[in-house]
C-alpha cells in the first residue's frame, strides 16, 4: 500500500497491484512499479527519523528508474546497516522522493521512497 493524493489534495491508502505503475505525486513522472517492491530487514515499509527528528514512512523498491541519486554516498545516520545512502530526486521535477541505498549485501542497491510522495495517479 502507498499513499495517494486525491484531486482534492487529501490522501488515501491504495493497495498496489504487482504490476502497478507508481508515480511522483508532484509531477506524475513514472518512478517505480509495484512488482519491484522488496523487504529490507523483514519489512517493505519502514518508519524512520532523520537527525533533525523528521519522521518518514519509507517503502523499499529494488528498482526506481524515475529516481536520480545525487550527492556523495555516506553511511552517516543510515537506516539500513551496511548501506550508504544518497538523496533521491524525481527525474521529472527534482522533488525529493527518498534515498538510494548501496552496500555490499543483497540487494547491492535499493531505494527507500517516501510514501506520501508517491501516487498511483499519473496526473
Amino acid at each position: 500500500m502507498f499513499e495517494e493524493r486525491t484531486a482534492a489534495g487529501t490522501t488515501a491508502d491504495v493497495v498496489t497491484q504487482d504490476d502497478d505503475a507508481i508515480y511522483c505525486a508532484t509531477c506524475g513522472h513514472l518512478v517505480t512499479r509495484g512488482r519491484w517492491r522488496i523487504h529490507m530487514n523483514g519489512e517493505h515499509q519502514h518508519t524512520v527519523f532523520n537527525p533533525a527528528g523528521i519522521l518518514f514512512r519509507l517503502l523499499c523498491f529494488k528498482e526506481a528508474p524515475g529516481v536520480t541519486a545525487i550527492g556523495d554516498p555516506t553511511s552517516d545516520f543510515t537506516w539500513f546497516r551496511g548501506y550508504d545512502w544518497q538523496v533521491g530526486l524525481c527525474a521529472g521535477c527534482e522533488a525529493h522522493l527518498g534515498w538510494q541505498f548501496a552496500g555490499d549485501q543483497e540487494p547491492p542497491v535499493f531505494f527507500g521512497l517516501i510514501k506520501p510522495r508517491l501516487s498511483s495517479d499519473k496526473r
